[in-house]
């Protein structure tokens, strides 16, 4: 490890060991945008000729300036010359910006350091553009890292179904806590974590069950504030949500959707006063199992704008979503605690996953917690083919 906390390759040639230096400033600011850009990518860019650093940006709000226009701002008429980092290849598109490509190349700079594609057909192919206009472009340095941070927005451009994040607070012995009882399984640290991760998902949900025994309000409060509150959402097949809950007294400050079978007993009864309230129940057919169509429940939130869902239901929620492969990553939080057999199992009825199904990509330690970060390997695959 150098002082600035880089490892630089061996035998790697002077220049190389910058462009991996600068993509990793890049990818340090990109974050910053969390729960401010969505539907976009988070995005970093840097401007920098050799161990100097001109200019440093990213996507920091949604219809805003991407990264490239911030860096280049900053770097000014320094960068002539010098060369762009971005984590995502610029667009060249007119959206709710002007085409970055277009000043990047008035900007002057030599070359152009991209880590990943855009897989969205509206805004790829502007690496091409910036060869065409005598740009020296290169692509693909520290490629991994920028397609994990963006994996829910390059998830939904390939496979156009929302990304799911599962989220579990578990005992030792893999249990949720204890039957029918609200219970707090882990600490203050994870507890802001959660908060962290429902501001960067476009929606959280939960299960009818969960409603009826905790009454949460699923509302991000943490650091992060989110541009657009969380859409919150309730698997609710016979639309047993009441209008005293807190998700339909809050109905104005965020918005809740019902997902109900429109055949079942008292649909329409049920359905009218919690319209009235605000929320948006929404009618989607059983399937064989008799629950809920989990993908025409995903099918509808695409249709919305739903790029990212924050699975917080129980553990039947949990093991329906599992065993239907509608979860990509899951967030475990693990307390140092056991129930034993009276405590509620997180995968009921679910078989055991096969060898090589989940891969470990991160684990961290908050208080006496453990967080352990699990990636499916259909989206590794997904990703690495991208």
């Amino acid at each position: 490890m150098t002082a600035r906390g880089f490892d630089p390759i061996a035998g790697a040639p002077p220049s190389r060991t910058e462009d991996l230096r600068h993509m990793r400033e890049a990818l340090a600011v990109a974050p910053r945008g969390q729960g401010r850009v969505s539907p976009n990518p988070l995005v970093g860019a840097v401007v920098a000729r050799g161990n100097q650093v001109f200019g440093t940006g990213w996507h920091a709000e949604y219809g805003g300036d991407h990264a490239e226009i911030m860096a280049l701002r900053e770097a000014g008429p320094r960068a002539a010359g010098a060369t762009l980092y971005v984590t995502l290849e610029p667009c060249r598109h007119e959206g709710q910006t002007p085409p970055c490509t277009t000043a990047i190349i008035r900007s002057g700079v030599r070359r152009v350091v991209i880590a990943c594609r855009d897989p969205n057909p509206e805004a790829r192919h502007g690496a091409e553009e910036l060869r065409q206009a005598g740009l020296d472009v290169e692509i693909g340095i520290e490629e991994n890292a920028a397609k994990r941070m963006n994996a829910a927005f390059l998830w939904f451009h390939r496979q156009w179904v929302p990304f799911a994040s599962l989220k579990l607070a578990l005992s030792l012995d893999a249990k949720l806590g204890e039957e029918s009882v609200r219970t707090p399984v882990t600490g203050i640290r994870a507890l802001d974590e959660v908060h962290r991760l429902r501001s960067c998902h476009d929606a959280i949900l939960i299960g009818s069950n969960t409603i009826e025994i905790d009454d949460p309000l699923l509302t991000a409060r943490g650091e992060v504030v989110p541009r657009v509150p969380p859409v919150r959402a309730v698997l609710d097949t016979t639309l047993r949500l009441r209008t005293s809950s807190q998700l339909v007294r809050t109905a104005s400050q965020a918005p809740v959707w019902a997902f109900a079978d429109p055949d079942s007993d008292g649909f329409d009864e049920r359905a009218g006063p919690l319209r009235d309230a605000g929320v948006e129940v929404i009618g989607v057919p059983r399937s064989e199992d008799h629950r809920l169509d989990l993908s025409a429940v995903w099918n509808e939130m695409a249709i919305r704008g739903v790029l990212s869902v924050l699975v917080e239901g129980g553990g039947q929620v949990a093991a329906s979503l599992l065993r239907d492969g509608h979860i990509q990553r899951i967030h475990a939080f693990l307390a140092p605690m056991f129930y034993g057999r009276d405590g509620v199992p997180a995968f009921p009825g679910l078989e055991p996953s096969t060898p090589g199904e989940w891969l470990s990509v991160q684990r961290e330690s908050l208080g006496q917690d453990t967080h352990i970060v699990l990636e499916h390997r259909q989206l590794q695959e997904t990703l690495d083919n991208l």
